[in-house]
């Protein structure tokens, strides 16, 4: 089953179109405010489209912009479950299937085997109210799948978990949805690697890069990307074969097919290593700029050049602001021409 789905929606700055390939998974990435949930709800059947655009959304060929979620064969899971507070776990799995005029006893038998499944096994009988933030997303995935969903569409429903129960409804979700297409919306790199086949990065509502998520990971295009890697995008100069200079001055050595003149290098913080305190002086000194963090990855910035923090101490001795030091280069960074 192919999907395309192609949306102008003005007065929320976006214009995209984007193919999904059958039983492919998609991740939608970008900065807030970017149009991924606004790409997800009009893939949902959530919005209209406006008079000044389009919401256009086919699936083998055949116009379904004008179909409820449901007639889609769509299922959608956000950050919050939208569990019904006045039934049990079990009746919620079934929801859909009783809604879809299946026997109640019959759905209430598979809303069973699928909280099994999802490890929910002894809440059956339980209200929501009762179900931690994890056990109340288990049951509203449990839900979602219980129709068996062509396409399951998800915007965040990890953001709001912590991380055990995050990682126990990133591997369901890795495992329930193998026979189906995904998209999902995503500021974790973590469901990137565990779901996503391919990666659509989105800014100002136009879709800027979309590749496999292996080639998107490894050479990220964007500067978000980049960072949701754990990479960043550092603006200089290439003033000569082999050595880069950032803008903050810091001088490395460089591989790419960038010759002298403007450039921007991919820095891994994790190939640096810096050395603080005032020995740190002559060429490549340079001082602390304080400490951040890029993905997962806490960082301190010798100039503008982020440098992993791998222990306590180091964190401790970059905190001031100013501190003379260093860096030694394990391996070149690749420079590009800045257009």
């Amino acid at each position: 089953m192919s999907l395309e789905l192609a949306v102008r929606i003005p007065g929320r700055g976006v214009e995209a179109c984007i193919r999904i390939e059958p039983g492919e998974h998609i991740a939608l990435v970008g900065p807030n405010g970017a149009g991924k949930s606004t790409i997800l709800e009009a893939l949902a059947g959530h919005l209209a489209a406006p008079r000044d655009g389009e919401i256009l959304v086919t699936i083998d060929g055949e116009d379904f912009s004008r179909t409820p979620l449901h007639k889609r064969g769509f299922a959608y899971l956000s950050q919050s479950a939208h569990l019904f507070d006045h039934m049990s776990v079990l009746d919620n799995i079934a929801y859909g299937l009783v809604s879809e005029g299946m026997k109640r006893r019959k759905a209430r038998e598979m809303a069973g085997e699928l909280a099994a499944k999802v490890g929910l096994k002894g809440l059956e009988d339980r209200r929501p109210r009762t179900l931690s933030g994890g056990q109340a997303q288990k049951c509203a995935l449990a839900r979602a799948l219980a129709v068996e969903p062509r396409v399951l569409l998800l915007d965040e429903p990890l953001a709001a978990l912590d991380v055990r129960a995050a990682r126990e409804m990133r591997g369901l979700v890795a495992d329930l949805s193998q026979a189906r297409t995904l998209v999902c919306v995503t500021h974790d790199v973590l469901d990137i690697l565990a779901w996503a086949d391919r990666v659509c990065v989105l800014e100002d509502g136009h879709v800027v890069e979309a590749r496999s998520a292996d080639d998107a990971l490894s050479f990220p295009r964007s500067e978000f990307l980049a960072e949701l890697a754990g990479l960043q995008w550092v603006d200089g100069e290439m003033q000569e074969q082999g050595v880069f200079v950032t803008r903050g001055g810091v001088p490395l050595t460089a591989t790419g097919e960038c010759g002298p003149g403007p450039g921007r290098a991919l820095i891994d913080p994790r190939a640096l290593r810096l050395r603080a305190g005032d020995h740190a002086a002559g060429a490549g000194a340079g001082r602390i700029r304080g400490i951040s963090r890029i993905g997962p990855c806490p960082v301190a910035y010798f100039e503008d050049v982020p440098v992993e923090l791998s222990t306590l101490s180091d964190a401790r001795d970059t905190v001031a602001e100013g501190r003379a030091a260093s860096i030694e280069q394990a391996t070149p960074v690749r420079v590009e021409p800045r257009h």
